[in-house]
């Protein structure tokens, strides 16, 4: 590996690598483009209403999650599949519930759940 390394000019990775990140962003762009983040969030709070019918015991706060994470992943297309990680969109979702969470308890997100 290091040989074809080597054997690479460095301008011709530097440019490889700049398409990569310039395709990866236009592909972010037109998913967005097709799919507002209110959207995208909308979808993501429905998968968290289904889990909280479906699971009805106390314990199973794990159990949801991870369901709603393998849920939500399917939503994503599969080039963003393969980049986010489900630890970063269980992330994602739950700094997304906590809001849910806040703004339920007084109407206003503002921290008062923290």
């Amino acid at each position: 590996m290091s040989e074809l390394l080597t054997a690479v000019p460095i301008p011709a990775l530097i440019i490889i690598a700049v398409v990569v990140v310039v395709s990866v962003i236009y592909m972010g762009y037109s998913y967005l483009k097709d799919k507002t983040l209110e959207q995208i969030r909308g979808d993501v709070y429905q998968l968290v209403l289904k889990a909280e019918h479906m699971y009805q015991e106390s314990s199973t706060g794990k159990q949801k999650m991870k369901w709603v994470v393998s849920q939500a992943r399917k939503l994503l297309p599969g080039w963003l599949q393969a980049i986010i990680t489900d630890e970063v969109l269980q992330k994602v979702i739950q700094v997304w519930f906590d809001e849910i969470k806040d703004l339920l308890d007084d109407g206003k997100v503002n921290g008062s759940q923290k």
